[in-house]
């Protein structure tokens, strides 16, 4: 995915939504005047994304920021645009003056421990430097104590309706049906928000939309399965865009891009090639990233693969264990499985709910994508991770025979670690303990 251009003045105050917009066109232009057509559909995408966002009200539709696992079939149903706000940190990761400017406002008056996260997305609504106003706020109480504090923290700066979904540890039966009676109660709230009623119309309007998330998912599966090939044939960073997929849940605008990286994929496979970075072609070790993208350093991946020849093949966002709505007319089966994929997002396996969970994640991930390099990307603000961090590397290594690199980043504030600092350390890994060749070393 292409990365934000510094093109600002970072110590003015900026609309944060105009300057993305902005951006991402500029990176368009750019590349329509380069003629890169096979390249152009990761960048129509993100495109599509913030200019939603910023013409929601122009066309009249409602703004909903939201935050964790939330029903977002059920936002666009009632014609509302979803906001995803962890977009807007994994936005500006690579703008070290802008991103470091909001986390230092949210430290003034939250606990410095939180989430990078939370506090980029808190720091730029707290210096009213969003560029848009929402008309409700919706958010879960997962995926971590971070979240817990930082999003009532977001309720009082955004000052607009809020809901609150509060969803178990536990992803059973129990669970899953406590979490449906809050989508049941969701919907008389979206009635009295958007002024639309729970008719035939939108329940029509539902069985699109959720139409339509059924079919990316089959295609991110489909995609999955391209990443289980030897060689694989998508570059580590292609993973990036599975973080866009959230707010844009049921359009076709998301389907058109899955579609595409599957048709190249596919294409790339038939010609017996690949588009990673590695030398020659050549794929020696298959790259597990748990835990959490690096954002801040995304490049780390074309990196690894330049020169280890080291493929990400999967990290712990990428993997989907979502679920297909199935019986689209039933509403208590729609509620229920809704349920069961907010509980089963990639961000939730990780960070809450026994640490089962997350090893039964880990079983799949490493026997389907025959991983034989595994990195623990620990996040500082994620500290639930890094306490199940010792069980799930000392499984990995009981269960696979892999020994696990544990790198403690910041995914968020480039501050926290320089690119060299993290690169030694996983050169060492991958030559001392994985027994790795650097082949930048023979040019």
């Amino acid at each position: 995915m292409a990365e934000a251009r510094q093109n600002f003045d970072p110590t003015k105050p900026v609309n944060m939504i105009e300057l993305t917009c902005d951006q991402v066109d500029s990176i368009y232009q750019h590349m329509l005047s380069k003629g890169m057509p096979e390249i152009m559909w990761t960048v129509d995408i993100q495109k599509f994304c913030w200019e939603e966002i910023r013409d929601a009200h122009k066309n009249g539709k409602k703004l909903v920021a939201f935050g964790g696992p939330v029903p977002v079939t059920l936002l666009r149903a009632f014609d509302c645009v979803p906001f995803f706000l962890d977009t807007i940190p994994t936005r500006i990761a690579s703008m070290e003056d802008l991103c470091s400017r909001f986390i230092d406002e949210t430290e003034k008056y939250a606990p410095t421990s939180m989430c990078a996260i939370d506090k980029a997305q808190l720091g730029c609504a707290l210096k009213n430097e969003m560029g848009v106003k929402f008309d409700a706020f919706v958010h879960a109480t997962v995926p971590c104590d971070s979240a817990r504090i930082a999003y009532p923290l977001m309720e009082r700066v955004f000052d607009c309706p809020c809901f609150t979904f509060d969803c178990p540890f536990r992803h059973d039966d129990k669970g899953f049906q406590y979490v449906a009676d809050q989508i049941e109660q969701f919907v008389p709230w979206l009635e009295e928000l958007t002024g639309l009623k729970w008719d035939d119309e939108r329940r029509a309007k539902l069985k699109e939309i959720n139409e339509k998330s059924n079919k990316a998912y089959e295609i991110l599966i489909q995609l999955g399965d391209l990443r289980k090939k030897k060689p694989c044939v998508l570059p580590g960073r292609m993973l990036v865009l599975n973080e866009i997929i959230a707010p844009l849940a049921g359009t076709d605008e998301v389907i058109t891009m899955l579609q595409t990286q599957l048709e190249m994929g596919n294409m790339l496979a038939d010609m017996g090639m690949t588009a990673t970075r590695c030398p020659e072609g050549q794929q020696p070790y298959r790259v597990c990233l748990m835990q959490n993208m690096l954002w801040s350093n995304t490049g780390i991946m074309d990196w690894m693969e330049k020169t280890y020849g080291a493929i990400t093949v999967m990290d712990g966002f990428g993997y989907q264990d979502g679920v297909i709505i199935e019986d689209l007319d039933n509403w208590e089966r729609v509620k229920y499985q809704t349920a069961q994929s907010m509980l089963l997002v990639p961000m939730i396996h990780g960070a809450t709910g026994p640490t089962e969970y997350w090893l039964r994640v880990i079983d799949k991930m490493y026997d389907e994508f025959s991983v034989n390099v595994s990195i623990f990307m620990g996040h500082v603000g994620c500290k639930h991770t890094w306490a199940s961090g010792k069980i799930v590397t000392d499984y990995i290594q009981e269960k696979y025979g892999i020994p696990t690199l544990y790198v403690d980043v910041d995914a968020i504030d480039p501050r926290y670690k320089s690119n060299d600092e993290l690169r030694a350390q996983i050169g060492e890994y991958m030559e001392s303990v994985v027994g790795a060749h650097n082949f930048r070393k023979d040019q």
